[in-house]
């Protein structure tokens, strides 16, 4: 009898069959895992596209809040690591190979991650994106988590991205941890510092660096973008362990623009002056190519404000959850949850 995997891969889907199909035969040259993807709500093109490659189970999930339908895959899983990985990720050869080498030689650690690669099929925007996020002008501490990892090291939580994050379950089921349930985004970084504060530690390692496709048009990142403040202000609201004092800067600076447009207009010329200079000067030192550096300093102003407005939207609707909650939260759009 074939012993259980040591590490199982998990992935949630849906509506991007193309993407999936990518990710899933890249694994197939990544090592042994066991690869289990969610399909949450339905589509039948995802559940195809799974079938289709021999070794991987497909399970069809009610249309679930992100935190839950990890918690419903980790559930079926039988290695004792829990490898997470997008739909829109190509892991390198030989990923799960050094994964496993990583665990034996430091087994110590609870969490494992890398960092991001910029795809060699990425279009124009696609890559200005990469290079915004990467930046830390752009993402400020949690640049790393957007850009390759070098080295193998220890690392805090806000170092790890959910689309290449792989954690112990003995760890979590000794310390009763698990995904916060209905939340829009953000639902690993308040587990991993849950999981620091109960004593994890953590090693980013360039190892486990992976190609991570970003949204391919401007709206759909920016929604993105949005949605992921969002969830951050949602976990902020739920408990001080998702607090990041940095995710407060540009829904500050938005505020300080709004009054100063009301009561100083000439100091509002002069700051937004400057603000474009430091977007300016960051482009031009990011690491993007000369020809998309433009567009990555016209890429900082709009992540800044989708940030500050996704983080706003969020800190309103948990702020009403916790008063007029009954039942399920009003961010929540999970199918069948009372």
């Amino acid at each position: 009898m074939r012993p259980d995997p040591v590490i199982s891969a998990l992935i949630i889907t849906r509506g991007r069959e193309p993407l999936l199909r990518d990710c899933l035969a890249a694994l197939r040259a990544a090592g042994p895992a066991e690869v289990i993807v969610g399909v949450n709500g339905e589509d039948p093109a995802s559940l195809r596209a799974a079938a289709d490659f021999p070794g991987t189970r497909a399970a069809a999930l009610p249309r679930m809040c992100r935190g839950e339908a990890r918690n419903a895959l980790a559930a079926l899983a039988s290695g004792r690591w829990l490898c997470f990985l997008d739909d829109d990720t190509v892991p390198p050869p030989g990923y799960f190979d050094r994964l496993a080498a990583l665990i034996a030689a430091d087994p110590g650690a609870a969490v494992f991650g890398g960092g991001q690669l910029p795809s060699p099929r990425a279009g124009a925007f696609e890559t200005a994106a990469y290079w915004t996020l990467a930046s830390r002008w752009g993402s400020g501490p949690f640049a790393e988590r957007f850009r390759a990892a070098e080295g193998t090291r220890r690392a805090g939580p806000e170092k790890f991205i959910l689309c290449n994050l792989a954690l112990d379950r003995e760890f979590l089921r000794r310390e009763g941890l698990a995904f916060e349930g209905h939340l829009t985004s953000a639902e690993e970084n308040l587990l991993l510092n849950r999981m620091a504060a109960a004593g994890a530690a953590m090693a980013l390692s360039g190892d486990l660096n992976l190609v991570h496709r970003r949204r391919a048009a401007p709206g759909a990142f920016l929604r993105q973008t949005f949605s992921c403040a969002r969830g951050r202000a949602q976990i902020t609201l739920l408990s001080r362990r998702g607090f990041h004092p940095f995710t407060l800067l540009p829904a500050c600076g938005l505020l300080a623009a709004a009054a100063l447009a009301v009561l100083r207009p000439g100091w509002l010329a002069a700051a937004v002056c400057g603000y474009a200079a430091c977007c300016a000067a960051a482009a031009a030192l990011s690491g993007a190519p000369a020809r998309l550096k433009p567009g990555v300093a016209a890429l900082f102003p709009a992540v800044h404000l989708a940030y500050a407005a996704g983080l706003l939207w969020g800190a309103g609707e948990a702020a009403a959850d916790k008063v007029f909650s009954a039942g399920r939260p009003a961010r929540c759009s999970c199918e069948g949850n009372p």
